[in-house]
């Protein structure tokens, strides 16, 4: 297969990179600073460009998308819509230019996280758009049967994340990044669509 993953230099892009490379499919990555392409979730014609560029993808990971963690007392409307833009309507805007750009079959793995379960302090920007991006993967698999597969990975708190390190998802056991890039490939090479998959750590269940 022929995948696209966004956000290939995050924890979980780079994860998910080694572990595709290594099961043989051939790999591009795009971010807005770094990558083989450069793409900007937030630009539909930057989305376009790179669609235009290879058509032929077979696959479209996304690993990015930005959201803002602060007390939900001084989370001020632009915050808001800073998460709505990027990790939310990035993805969306992935999933809809590229049902109508590429070619019959695409999948689509998009990426939620724990908020979507679980709270934190300072974390209701990020579960409120983990939320729905769930709505969108059941309602647009169902919209896109036989055109495109869309599934969504909603890990644990990922060994390594920035976040992680900050403090904010204190004492939550970590994810190994090898284990959740494992749940992406699932997602691509499986026959499945319109599933959320969540990444536990073996020991919290």
């Amino acid at each position: 297969m022929k995948i696209l993953v966004v956000g290939g230099a995050g924890t979980i892009g780079r994860a998910v990179v080694a572990e595709l490379r290594e099961a043989g499919h051939a790999v591009l990555t795009a971010g807005r600073r770094s990558g083989d392409l450069r793409l900007d979730m937030t630009s539909r014609d930057s989305i376009a460009s790179a669609y235009a560029a290879h058509p032929d993808l077979d696959g479209v990971v996304v690993a990015a998308g930005h959201v803002v963690f602060r007390p939900i007392d001084d989370l001020a409307e632009e915050d808001w819509q800073d998460g709505f833009d990027s990790k939310l309507m990035g993805q969306i805007r992935l999933v809809q230019l590229g049902a109508q750009l590429l070619k019959p079959g695409v999948a689509f793995v998009l990426t939620s996280g724990i908020l979507q379960r679980e709270p934190v302090l300072g974390g209701a920007s990020a579960s409120t758009v983990n939320g729905a991006l769930a709505g969108f993967v059941m309602a647009a698999s169902a919209e896109l049967w036989g055109k495109a597969r869309v599934n969504l990975v909603s890990p644990g708190v990922v060994a390594g994340d920035a976040k992680d390190e900050d403090g904010v998802f204190g004492g939550f056991v970590p994810v190994s990044p090898a284990r959740v890039a494992a749940t992406y490939r699932r997602a691509l090479e499986q026959p499945i669509t319109g599933k959320v998959l969540e990444v536990f750590d073996e020991r919290t269940r």
